[in-house]
C-alpha cells in the first residue's frame, strides 16, 4: 500500500513539476525583430507545390508555383486539384475556369537563430463569386494551424497551406477532404 501511495505522490509531483515548468514567459519577438524577419524573408519565391490529402496520398505536384513575401505572404494556389475531387459539376467547372487564386496570410514568428526563421501562417478564406446565376458562390476555408520555415542564407522558403472546408452557396460541402499544399521555393 505504501508503494502505491509513494508512486502516486511521485507521479503527482512529476506532473506538477512538468506543468509548472512550461515557460510562457519566453520573450516574444520585439518589433525590431519582426521587422528584420520580414526584411530577411522579403522576395518573390519560385518553386513547386506538392498537393496531398491531409492524411493520405499525394495527389499531384505543380511546377512554376509562386509565393511573394512582404509584410504578409501571398501564395498562388491552383484550384484544379480541388476541381478533380468534388462531384458537384457546376462548382467543379467554376474552379476549373478560375484556375488559381491568391491566398494571403499574416505571419506569426515563433523562432529564429538569425539564419532560419520558423513561422505560423494565418490565411484568409478565399471567396469565389458565382457566375451569372448558374454556378454557386464558393468559399474555401483555410486552416490557421500551419506555417513553415525560411532559410535566409539560402534564399529558401517552405510552408504549408491547407484548405479544410469547401462551401457552396453558403452550405458546407460534406464530401470535401482536407488538402495540404506544400510549397518549396527560392528567390533570385
Amino acid at each position: 500500500m505504501k508503494t502505491k501511495s509513494l508512486l502516486g505522490v511521485f507521479l503527482l509531483s512529476f506532473y506538477l513539476f512538468g506543468f509548472t515548468s512550461c515557460n510562457d514567459d519566453e520573450p516574444k519577438f520585439s518589433s525590431s525583430q519582426i521587422q528584420q524577419a520580414l526584411f530577411d524573408m522579403k522576395g518573390t519565391y519560385h518553386g513547386t507545390v506538392q498537393v496531398a490529402y491531409y492524411h493520405g496520398d499525394d495527389i499531384t505536384e505543380l511546377t512554376n508555383a509562386v509565393a511573394v513575401s512582404r509584410d504578409s505572404l501571398s501564395f498562388t494556389m491552383s484550384l484544379l486539384p480541388m476541381a478533380e475531387l468534388i462531384t458537384d459539376q457546376s462548382a467543379a467547372q467554376l474552379l476549373r475556369e478560375v484556375g488559381e487564386v491568391t491566398v494571403t496570410a499574416g505571419y506569426d514568428f515563433h523562432q529564429t537563430d538569425g539564419y532560419n526563421i520558423n513561422f505560423g501562417l494565418y490565411p484568409k478564406d478565399v471567396v469565389i463569386p458565382g457566375g451569372h446565376g448558374t454556378s454557386p458562390a464558393i468559399r474555401i476555408v483555410i486552416a490557421q494551424s500551419f506555417g513553415g520555415d525560411a532559410e535566409i542564407g539560402q534564399n529558401f522558403i517552405m510552408f504549408n497551406v491547407s484548405p479544410t472546408e469547401l462551401w457552396l452557396n453558403g452550405e458546407k460541402y460534406e464530401n470535401f477532404k482536407q488538402l495540404v499544399y506544400h510549397f518549396r521555393g527560392y528567390y533570385e
